[in-house]
This record gives structure tokens, sequence and C-alpha cells, in this order.
């Protein structure tokens, strides 16, 4: 909005006699588009406080319709349980784009075709932005909307349904996330506030240039490292990096502003990140949370450990973010080496002595020295069963034999998921010099690093908040191909296969969860007694 009020509409063929109710009727789209340019009336009206304004301009033409994105889309939402409408069958659609004047008006009511119960004759769904600025997430135009307009900042622009304004309208936020390596401290803030408490003039309207850009992220570092004070386990520590980032709310989050887009400053976001390592989850974290204003006095903070999310809030008489350890049954990660378990025949050993036992009896009785030397043989053979009943006890339940042999496509395959699975833990490392500890279990010394780029392709994806996601729940392994060879002295396996996963990253309140598929060429060498993988190659990933 930049003293006009721009609407844009992808109408079906079905539905132009609700928009436009004086349209002659005809089957032909490209007929409707072009009668439709002669109409004056048109379903969606703008009202201000004065009466109906009038579009300036009107732009009517046969277009394709938007890719959707929902994966609701004609299924019930597990989150409502309300089936959602499917998409769209009709690809050609009608586009309309109107422009209405409103310069100066700060409060607005917009109209959708209604029925005599004030209800939307029609299903209309929308989003709304000011600037950038998101005003409503999608929702339904299902009956009439007022809106309120505020020119000096689009973020305070809103409907008066709450509803249907965006759910990401808190201009402070704090984020802990207690992870298996790291504690991650987090904060989200408007640009207003941070100049306003660094004595800085604020303009909602000017770009984010290249300048401002670096004034920001110098003046944000600045200001909130140490603003925050930090305990583990009750001792103070400080940050091993910290992180600025430049964001904008979207329909289901945030997501990252690129070095060269253009951006207002009144829609941008700051994210702030801390960093803490530790070797294992600790007993508690404790933030002294310092950041008020006048108009916040309530602060929304979430906390995130392997159990889940626990959302809460801050204020000045209660400004400490504690986090306790009331984990349970929580496992660390586990990125050790994989041992080679070599092939074993397995004998009871109630059946090998009972067999040594038999073979013994049977030799006694048969000979003569034996029956001369003992004269009481009943005797003998109590002391000789007194003897060896302790023995028996005493020994192992069964002996194990190391047999000579090859491996079958089952061992390989559980080899291969182990070794997929413990990557993934070893990637949950943040730091670059401990990864490669880690990984050094499971990665053979020969062209260590190249494995490793290519394998950080996969265990470290870049997400939507432009953070490296992590791999969860490597399941469905499919072993497409296996050859086994001999490389340097050593059992090797050249193996091309493929598996499915989950894309997982938490940041700034949100969780990012995608689905994907990788295929890659693998080659598993036994080394020092254990399996590592001494080349990788990603063949696709979907």
């Amino acid at each position: 909005m930049n003293n006009h009020l721009h609407i844009s509409l992808e109408i079906s063929a079905a539905d132009a006699g609700t928009f436009w109710p004086e349209l002659p009727s005809t089957k032909s789209i490209y007929e409707i588009a072009r009668l439709a340019q002669t109409q004056k009336e048109f379903a969606i009206e703008v009202y201000s406080p004065d009466g109906k304004i009038e579009p300036t301009t009107t732009s009517i033409r046969i277009a394709e319709r938007k890719p959707r994105n929902s994966p609701f889309a004609g299924k019930t939402d597990p989150r409502t349980g309300v089936r959602m409408p499917d998409f769209p069958s009709d690809k050609t659609i009608i586009l309309a784009n109107l422009e209405f004047p409103i310069k100066g008006l700060t409060n607005l009511e917009i109209r959708p075709p209604l029925d005599t119960d004030g209800t939307a004759s029609v299903t209309i769904g929308f989003t709304s932005q000011h600037g950038h600025t998101p005003v409503s997430s999608f929702h339904y135009l299902s009956q009439a909307e007022p809106l309120k307009i505020d020119w000096k900042d689009p973020w305070n622009t809103q409907f008066e349904n709450q509803n249907i304004n965006r759910h990401n309208r808190h201009p402070l936020r704090s984020f802990l996330y207690v992870e298996p390596r790291q504690i991650r401290h987090e904060i989200l803030l408007r640009p207003r506030d941070l100049l306003q408490w660094t004595d800085q003039s604020f303009n909602a309207w000017q770009p984010l240039t290249i300048k401002r850009r670096k004034q920001l992220q110098e003046t944000a570092e600045k200001f909130l490292l140490r603003k925050n004070p930090t305990t583990i386990d009750q001792t103070p520590v400080e940050p091993v990096s910290t992180e600025t980032v430049f964001l904008k709310a979207n329909n289901t989050g945030f997501t990252t502003v690129k070095e060269h887009e253009s951006i207002e400053m009144g829609s941008l976001l700051i994210g702030y990140r801390e960093k803490y390592p530790i070797k294992e989850l600790p007993q508690s974290v404790t933030i002294d949370w310092k950041l008020f204003t006048e108009s916040i006095n309530s602060v929304p903070t979430l906390i995130q450990d392997p159990a889940g999310p626990f959302p809460t809030h801050v204020m000045p008489d209660f400004p400490d973010i504690q986090w306790r350890n009331y984990l349970y049954d929580y496992r660390a990660p586990n990125s050790d080496p994989v041992p080679v378990e070599s092939t074993i025949a397995a004998i009871p050993m109630a059946v090998l002595f009972s067999f040594c036992f038999a073979v013994f009896f049977i030799l006694t009785l048969r000979s003569k020295r034996v029956e001369t030397k003992n004269k009481h043989p009943i005797l003998f053979y109590s002391i000789v069963i007194i003897c060896a009943v302790p023995i028996y006890y005493a020994l192992p339940s069964e002996l194990r034999i190391p047999l000579p042999g090859t491996i079958n496509k089952k061992e390989l395959k559980e080899i291969t998921e182990t070794l997929l699975v413990r990557l993934s833990a070893a990637y949950e490392e943040p730091q670059s010099e401990e990864l490669k500890v880690q990984l050094a279990n499971l990665v053979s010394r020969e062209r260590f690093s190249y494995t490793v780029q290519n394998l950080s392709q996969i265990y470290q994806p870049l997400t939507s908040s432009g953070n490296k996601g992590s791999i969860r729940s490597i399941r469905d392994l499919e072993i497409e191909h296996a050859d086994q060879t001999v490389v340097n002295g050593n059992k090797t396996f050249r193996i091309v296969g493929k598996w499915h996963s989950y894309i997982e990253d938490y940041s700034w309140g949100q969780m990012e969860q995608l689905p994907r598929e990788t295929r890659a060429s693998i080659e598993i060498t036994q080394s020092d007694n254990y399996w590592k993988i001494s080349a990788f190659t990603p063949l696709s990933i979907r």
C-alpha cells in the first residue's frame, strides 16, 4: 500500500457471474474476460468512513492459476479436524487487478460478494500485506472485514478481526534451544526498537541498503552482546560465537532477507544468535532477560529441548528464562565407530560338555587299565561327577568360534544403515574441529576431506530460514547394487543405495521438517577392525 490499495483476484469461469452480476451467460472463459471489461459493477467493494471508493485502475486478462502448496488440501487438517478444500481443478483463470485510491485514509472495509445473511456468496481465499509486511495469514474472506492502516509503520496495520491477522505480531521474542552439543539463544527484534535503545532515528519506509545492513549488524552485535547474561549449571558463560541475520515475516513464520533484496525498514526483523558449546546436556540454563520498553513489558519466549517446545514469557518482575533438565530417558546421539563383527559359530556349553563327558565314560569303560586300577568304579565316577559340576557352572553358556566367510546382503544393509545413522549423530556437533574428530570414527583417512565435503551436502542442508538443518529418521534403506572387492588389503564394498529421511531445523521459534529421498554411491571399507566410509557420492536428492 503506497497511497493505493491493490487487489489481485484469480477468478474461475464458474464464479465469474458472482463477481460481475450483469455478465451475459457464456461458457467460453475468453468471452467472459472480454465481456467483463465492459462491466461497470464489480462485487468486491472497498469502503471508507465517507462512503464507497471506486477503483481508478482495472485490468482483466486470461492467466494461468498460480501454483498452490498445501499439505492439507483435500484432506482433514489434523490441527483442527476440519476437511480443507481441494486444489481448484481448472488451471486457466481470469486475473482481475484493481487499484483503489486511499491516500490519507486509516480505516477501510473490504466487502466480498455477500448473501442476504451478510456472509460471502463465494469462497475467496486471500492473503494481504502492507509494503513487505504480511497483514494476514492465509484465510477466507467470508464477510466484510474492517482494516486499520498505520501509514507510519506497516507493522501495526491490522484487521479488526484478530482471527485473520498474522500470528507473528510480537515485535520482540526470545528462543532458547537446548541441543545435544550446544545451547543456542536467539533474539528476534525490530530495527525500530534497536535504534530507539541506541538513541538513533527510525524511518519505517527507508529501504535496507548495503550500508544500513552493515550499520544495523554492527549496532545489534555491539548492543546485544552480554546484554542478557547466561549461566549454565550456575556458571556464567560467554558465547563462543555470535551471528546477526535479517529476516522478514511470512504466512508461516520467518524467512531470510537476501543480500540485495528490496525491503523497507518497517518490514525488517533482526535475528541475533549466541552459541554455547557443551559436551553433554547440563542440569540447568538461566538467562537474565533485560530487554524491555515502555510499550513492551511482556516478551514471549520459547524453550526447546529434546522433549519438545515449552512456550512461556518474561516480565520485568520475572525476567529469568529458566530451563531445568527433567529428561529421564534421554539418550545422547551415538557417533561411535562401527566394529567389524566376524561370523561366529555358537556351540551351547551344555551340548559340548555332555559330549566330552560321554566320550570320557566310553573311553574309561573300555580301558582295562582303568578297570584294574580302580577297585571301586562307583566311587571313582562319583568323584568325577562331583568335580565336573562346578567346572560346568564356571564355564560360559556357549563357546563362540570365529569363522571365515562373506557378508550377506542383509548384514551389509545393517552396516550401511548404522553408518548413515551415526553420521547424522556426528553432524550434531556444531564446532568444526570437534566435528572432524567425530567424523574420523566413521570416515576413513584416505580422501577424508573430499568424502566429508560430499557428506556435508547431505547432512548439512540449507533450510528456508538460512540455517544448516539436521538429518533425522533415516529409514527405508534399499541396496540397489553391491560389489565386494579388496582395496589396499582391506575388504571393501561398493554399493548404490537410496533411503528416506527428514530435514529438520529449529530456529526463530519455528520448526521446519521436510521429507527427503537420497540416492548415493557409497564405498564401505574394513579399517582397523571398524567399518568406515571411504567414498561417498550423492547421485540424486528429492
